[in-house]
């Protein structure tokens, strides 16, 4: 197995996306891919969507009523309890998510 994810400093791209450098990039059809690697990892994941946002919000704005695609000012709250980090903010068919993970405790 590769080395084990930890924090790293969410450096966006100028419309405000973002992928860790030490994730391996997932497409939607990779779920089982995906929540295998989330397993070896020992990660447990959160997410927010802006589909989920006010429908006033700015980037709500920009991004379903614009039809745009800069998501830079959205800053969903954090999950509960410690050890979050942002693993990526990316599109998908439903839109934009923010995905946090954090070491899941030793049983």
């Amino acid at each position: 197995m590769s080395k084990l994810i930890e924090w790293a400093p969410v450096m966006r791209d100028a419309e405000g996306w973002y992928s860790h450098p030490d994730m391996p990039e997932f497409n939607e059809d990779q779920k089982a891919e995906y929540r295998a690697w989330l397993a070896a990892q020992g990660l447990e994941t959160a997410y927010a969507t802006l589909c989920g946002e006010d429908d006033k919000h700015p980037a709500y704005i920009v991004y379903f009523d614009q039809a745009g695609t800069d998501v830079s000012n959205w800053h969903p709250e954090e999950p509960a309890g410690d050890g979050w980090f942002t693993l990526s903010i990316h599109d998908s068919d439903d839109g934009p998510y923010w995905v946090w993970g954090r070491r899941m405790p030793a049983a």
